[in-house]
């Protein structure tokens, strides 16, 4: 997990300072997730490793296809999923979408652009609903209430590590 945390660590840097998650960064987390699956678990590891990777990618897309999430994070969870698999893929998701949830409630409080974004998402969900139309959810990346989704993903990833939950 060391690698991972590593390369989380400039993902981290670069989702903050330029708005991206440059390939080079998830193409050395997936490698080395590879190889590492293929000395400890040999071919059947390496075929779990590509079920997660697409599992979340189908879950995923739709919500890229929409604007409602950014495909560097696509990429970093799929880069995760060459290292954890399983019941603990899905609790990391969970507790890192839960600790997303939890930075969005504080920006809403704290940002009065957040809480226009929450009215906005309500207003999109209400269109969706009522006339089956899906329309690009539009989100402008100069505004305090973006959440870039790497932050809470490497605090659930150190959470998975320090054994809070697994």
């Amino acid at each position: 997990m060391g690698i991972l945390i590593g390369v989380f660590s400039v993902v981290i840097f670069m989702d903050w300072r330029y708005y991206r998650i440059p390939n080079v960064c998830i193409g050395v987390g997936v490698l080395a997730g590879l190889i590492m699956t293929y000395v400890s678990e040999l071919a059947l590891g390496l075929a779990m490793a590509g079920v997660s990777v697409l599992v979340i990618f189908l879950s995923f897309y739709p919500f890229y296809l929409m604007g409602g999430i950014g495909a560097g994070d696509i990429k970093l969870f799929m880069m995760t999923g060459c290292y954890i698999r399983g019941e603990a893929l899905l609790h990391y998701m969970l507790v890192t979408m839960l600790t997303a949830a939890g930075f969005s409630a504080l920006k809403m409080l704290v940002y009065t652009e957040s809480r226009e974004r929450l009215f906005y998402l309500a207003r999109y969900i209400k269109k969706v609903v009522l006339t089956g139309a899906i329309d690009e959810y539009h989100i402008d990346r100069t505004k305090k209430c973006v959440i870039r989704l790497s932050i809470p993903a490497l605090i659930s990833l150190i959470l998975m590590c320090a054994g809070l939950y697994h």
